[in-house]
């Protein structure tokens, strides 16, 4: 498991399963209440933040969340790729 060196938020951890799968995308876990799957090529301006709940364990995805993961993801998609491809795909990058 990597975690997401793009982009910090308080609260949340961010990071790449190891020997993961495409769509290209990171887990985020809030402690206690839930584990996201973020899928940060298929987040648009137009479309907003695409995500599925991996686990719910008492908690919602928050809005106040969601928004801050899709700014994040807005602006650092680019490096978000490089890292999915270093850390979860090194055999198949691009």
């Amino acid at each position: 498991m990597g975690e997401v060196e793009a982009f910090e938020i308080e609260g949340l951890k961010c990071y790449f399963p190891s020997a993961d799968h495409y769509p290209h995308h990171f887990e985020v876990l809030r402690r206690g209440q839930y584990v996201v799957r973020v899928f940060f090529l298929r987040t648009t301006r137009k479309r907003g933040l695409s995500w599925e709940y991996k686990m719910q364990m008492g908690g919602a995805f928050s809005r106040t969340d969601q928004e801050a993961l899709y700014e994040m993801v807005m602006r650092h998609k680019r490096h978000l790729l490089a890292e999915f491809n270093r850390k979860v795909c090194p055999e198949r990058r691009r």
